[in-house]
């Protein structure tokens, strides 16, 4: 293990499938110098054993308070809260498939970002476990944006990753503050992601470097030529993408209103998405958009 992993604290949230936990951990024991669980699951018949985890992992049940931001949150907290905190944390849902974090954290290049104070977080590309494509990332400027080409293998700028496998700093971590649990689970990366981009910090991803991981159950299909992905989320999760969606456009509209149309149009596409290639339309539009009228009009984040 080099210096680091050695540094590098894992934060794995586990929220389905708790009796995953001990396998997860197995796979990261020896490739970073600390591990957090986080038994987000609010009940449930197989939640993890302290014992089962293996020594020197901390144990953390937050009953989903504050939903996938209070699991960041509260293990953030405890590592804070450590006579030697470590230097960067690596966020992994039981989701992703963390292989690929040895030999990403053993990387010069990604080791030369992390030391820069410029830095906010390094993370390899994510593949989608149901539809076996890349995830395009953005780059953003205040009035304009464009989508990255989703093959490459050189170390990139972009606006934002996923929490999931991503590394970031602790220096960053301190310096932008807690997650926003208002949003619970939805764009709660994107809207970190923002405050790390208004602090003058960059995020970048190594696209020699990738990680299987499921976002919903996603299906691809095609629309106007083009190759999409479905979400398959159920109606519960549509309101709060819905909620959310509108409430960052509304709430990042005059600092950043590429990112505001970029709200908009993840309400389209998810639309279009739900009418292509879903069941359960109906139940799914209406979530979505009575999730945006409520985003309309919640109060604006302090």
């Amino acid at each position: 293990m080099n210096a680091v992993a050695a540094s590098t604290a894992a934060v794995l949230v586990v929220y389905r499938l708790p009796d995953q936990a001990p396998a997860l951990v197995r796979q990261l024991s020896g490739i970073v110098g600390r591990i957090v669980v986080v038994d987000n699951s609010d009940s449930g018949p197989s939640p993890p054993d302290a014992q089962a985890l293996g020594p020197g992992v901390k144990l953390i049940r937050s009953g989903n308070i504050g939903a996938l931001a209070g699991a960041y949150n509260r293990a953030l907290q405890h590592l804070r809260s450590l006579a030697t905190p470590p230097q960067q944390v690596v966020f992994l849902d039981e989701d992703s498939d963390p292989s690929a974090l040895g030999p990403f954290l053993a990387d010069e290049a990604t080791a030369r970002l992390l030391a820069s104070p410029g830095t906010a977080a390094v993370a390899p590309a994510y593949r989608d476990r149901a539809t076996g494509l890349r995830g395009r990332y953005i780059e953003l400027e205040r009035f304009r944006l464009s989508h990255m080409a989703r093959q490459f293998t050189d170390l990139r700028a972009v606006a934002f990753v996923i929490n999931s496998m991503s590394v970031w700093t602790m220096a960053a971590l301190d310096r932008i503050g807690a997650f926003n649990e208002r949003l619970a689970i939805d764009h709660v990366d994107t809207e970190y992601c923002l405050r790390a981009r208004h602090f003058g910090l960059r995020i970048y991803v190594h696209g020699g470097y990738e990680f299987a991981h499921a976002i919903g159950q996603r299906r691809r299909f095609r629309f106007l030529g083009r190759e999409m992905q479905a979400g398959g989320h159920a109606p519960n999760r549509r309101y709060l993408i819905g909620r959310n969606s509108i409430w960052l456009a509304r709430d990042w509209l005059w600092r950043e209103p590429a990112f505001a149309m970029l709200c908009v149009m993840r309400l389209a596409y998810e639309t279009v998405g739900i009418v292509a290639a879903e069941d359960h339309v109906l139940a799914k539009l209406f979530a979505l958009w009575r999730g945006a009228g409520r985003g309309l009009v919640m109060p604006r984040s302090t």
